[in-house]
């Protein structure tokens, strides 16, 4: 039976970050108060070897830079340089948390069909690897004490405000909504095992669900509900209201 070529099963995002990495190098040198750290997976005799430096905020331990190099396979490529984004900003405990599956989604061309084939998982688990090695050279620098989970995320980017949603149907709205929730909400709350989806849209009033740990934490009606208006209000419009679904939480 014909099997085609890993490349050609890869999604077009991915195929755009392996062909133009956007986070190729080493860092050397460091500011003030930062710390250098360094991981390393893979071995280079059996064909795949990756590096991954990261610059870390001691006062939070908080990544603001990272660099990756790699030899070996081109997902090892996609995925140190996936990985390299996905870091930024986020604190060590956050990072340490990243699966091989939000890798997949971030660069995925539509909702249901997966960016890496099933036979370069391993790949992945190489880059993970790496990220592991240099994260847990990090894990003696304080964490806030406001620091709590599920993960933080704020806005980031331009306002593209759409003057005419009212105007949109039903489906042209939950579409340009559902985008937003799988580019900038859903992959940063599913580190920590969480999940949201579109409940209900009328005019400017938006109920999500939320599932796995969301559903138990209080944030889920504070701060990560705050800032998941704050992204739909600048991403979307600024009339937006988000309200979770209250049957769908176990707040006690």
């Amino acid at each position: 039976m014909y099997k085609p070529y890993t490349w050609a099963l890869y999604s077009n995002k991915l195929k755009r970050r392996i062909l133009k990495p956007l986070a190729v190098g080493v860092l050397t040198s460091k500011p003030s108060g930062m710390r250098l750290v360094k991981g390393r997976s893979g071995q280079l005799r059996n064909g795949n070897l990756i590096s991954i430096t990261l610059i870390v905020d001691e006062s939070d331990g908080v990544v603001a830079d990272a660099r990756f190099l790699a030899y070996g396979n081109t997902a090892l490529i996609g995925s140190g340089d996936i990985l390299c984004e996905l870091v930024l900003r986020k604190n060590y405990d956050q990072a340490m948390r990243i699966t091989s599956e939000l890798i997949d989604t971030h660069v995925r061309d539509s909702k249901n069909r997966p960016a890496f084939p099933d036979d370069v998982g391993s790949h992945l688990n190489l880059a993970l690897g790496a990220l592991e090695d240099a994260l847990s050279q990090c894990d003696d620098i304080p964490l806030p004490n406001s620091y709590t989970p599920p993960t933080p995320f704020e806005v980031h980017g331009d306002s593209t405000t759409i003057e005419n949603w009212l105007e949109l149907s039903l489906d042209e709205k939950h579409h340009i909504i559902e985008g937003v929730i799988a580019q900038d909400i859903r992959p940063y709350i599913e580190l920590d095992a969480g999940g949201i989806e579109i409940s209900n849209i009328e005019g400017y009033a938006l109920t999500v669900v939320y599932q796995g740990a969301c559903t138990t934490c209080y944030s889920a009606i504070g701060s990560t509900l705050s800032a998941i208006q704050g992204i739909l209000r600048q991403k979307v419009h600024p009339n937006i209201e988000v309200a979770p679904d209250s049957s769908a939480l176990q707040l006690n």
